[in-house]
């Protein structure tokens, strides 16, 4: 009985150390296929200032429409995918973009009970290891900032 142990805790051990080091591999082979992926904004900022009536104009235009929002360093051009009102309070708007490889912005603005308005988003392209995050300024504004997508992205 005690050999039927000794033999069964082996083949534990065998059976994680293999399932490990499978999940090792495979998460290697993973990062080299991210790692090849190139830059779509290689030639850009890291931080791109956005004005708040480019943003704006975002949610005025209809579905379907063609749209350019003027970043300092670039152009944003692309079609309205959708353009939803999710509550009282909340927008959300998704313009993909021909021009930058089918590259999705999207863009949700938010209204706060003491009426300030808030926006987030992200400029991203599944094909391309970069992209942009909105983020809100301490000083006041907004600007994009480049973030490594293939970081936050995974592919399933």
């Amino acid at each position: 009985m005690k050999h039927l142990n000794a033999l069964l805790v082996l083949c534990l051990i065998v059976m994680c150390t293999h399932t490990s080091s499978a999940q090792i591999l495979t998460n290697q082979r993973t990062q080299v296929q991210t790692n090849n992926k190139s830059q779509l904004f290689r030639n850009n900022s890291q931080r791109v200032p956005a004005k708040v009536n480019e943003l704006d104009k975002a949610f005025s235009a209809v579905e379907g429409s063609l749209i350019k929002l003027h970043f300092k360093n670039f152009d944003f051009e692309g079609t309205i995918t959708s353009s939803l009102k999710r509550y009282d309070n909340l927008y959300s708007v998704v313009i993909k973009s021909s021009s930058l490889d089918n590259t999705i912005f999207s863009l949700s603005k938010r209204i706060n009970e003491d009426k300030t308005i808030t926006y987030v988003g992200r400029m991203i392209n599944e094909n391309y290891a970069d992209g942009y995050e909105l983020i809100e300024a301490e000083e006041g504004g907004y600007f994009l900032n480049k973030i490594k997508t293939d970081v936050l992205l995974q592919d399933y």
